[in-house]
């Protein structure tokens, strides 16, 4: 049933149902531009050498990977102090993670109640931990695409995100007001703004000079056989599993998984439906102390 309070108590506000919405991107920082484009490189090795040149040039970043790496979640007993040795200790997907959640977390600026903080923190909970089972996902059936999924996975809020951070005060009621309690759905972001976090993911990757496949696959999560490339219909197949379990493990807090629609084009590789299903639960946990570190800690708990 439809909500009238949210879980504060506060009255759900009222969505205006203005579907001329004026799209503002906030500005894409050049360094997550740069690190969403070596991730998007599945051709190579980790290009070790430009993530640290990369985060060099960027003193806010090199902060947080500093700030990252001597948190209590890593218990080193010495400090770093260098930004390369923290690179190489943290690892390629972990600071671009950084690099990409940081250009995310300045969204939050739109934001004005504890309702809408809400909505904000779990829209990243589903980016950061879609993406990560998005990756493990791509290396247990044996796919070459680890780092890309982990990308998309990374970005593929973007579209909710913006929404959020046009309207919202309507994005506010159009979640809260969901009758199953899950995420807004693409038809009713549509009936309420005029377009679905899917097109707007694609609109992003564009404004942001983003890789052109990596909009293309953004834009077709719910419908990935509307992608021509075979390859790009299983990235968004992966990508689109692994938000569906974030979003059923941390956000609904189920104890159960059941693999998305699209899951279908992820069978027939190294693992069964059952074995998905097994190995996505049993690193939850980790998953989940991962988040509550990115999210509640700041990195320093």
């Amino acid at each position: 049933m439809p909500k009238s309070l949210t879980p504060s108590g506060q009255p759900v506000p009222a969505t205006r149902f203005q579907a001329n919405l004026n799209i503002r991107f906030p500005p894409l920082p050049r360094t997550a531009s740069e690190v969403a484009r070596l991730l998007s490189d599945d051709s190579a090795d980790p290009n070790l050498e430009k993530l640290i040149e990369i985060v060099h040039a960027d003193p806010i970043v090199a902060q947080l990977v500093l700030r990252r790496i001597n948190s209590a979640y890593y218990g080193l007993r010495r400090r770093v102090t260098e930004i390369q040795k923290a690179i190489a200790l943290l690892g390629f997907l972990e600071v671009s993670n950084i690099v990409l959640t940081a250009a995310m977390l300045q969204l939050r600026e739109a934001v004005s109640n504890p309702e809408q903080a809400h909505i904000f923190e779990d829209l990243m909970r589903l980016s950061v931990g879609g993406a990560i089972y998005a990756q493990r996902l791509a290396q247990w059936l044996q796919l070459c695409w680890a780092r890309r999924v982990f990308t998309a996975g990374l970005l593929h809020s973007s579209g909710r995100l913006i929404l959020l951070y046009n309207r919202p005060d309507d994005y506010e009621a159009l979640w809260y007001t969901n009758e199953n309690g899950s995420l807004p759905s693409a038809e009713a972001e549509r009936t309420i703004f005029g377009v679905s976090y899917l097109e707007l993911n694609e609109q992003a990757a564009r404004e942001w000079n983003l890789p052109e496949t990596l909009g293309l696959l953004l834009g077709q999560l719910e419908t990935p056989k509307n992608l021509s490339d075979p390859d790009l219909q299983t990235q968004a197949a992966l990508v689109a599993t692994g938000s569906a379990i974030a979003e059923q493990l941390h956000l609904a807090r189920n104890d159960t998984v059941t693999l998305p629609p699209q899951a279908r084009l992820l069978l027939g590789y190294t693992l069964t439906e059952a074995q998905m299903c097994k190995r996505l639960l049993e690193v939850r946990d980790e998953v989940e102390r991962y988040l509550h570190m990115l999210l509640k800690g700041n990195g320093n708990a």
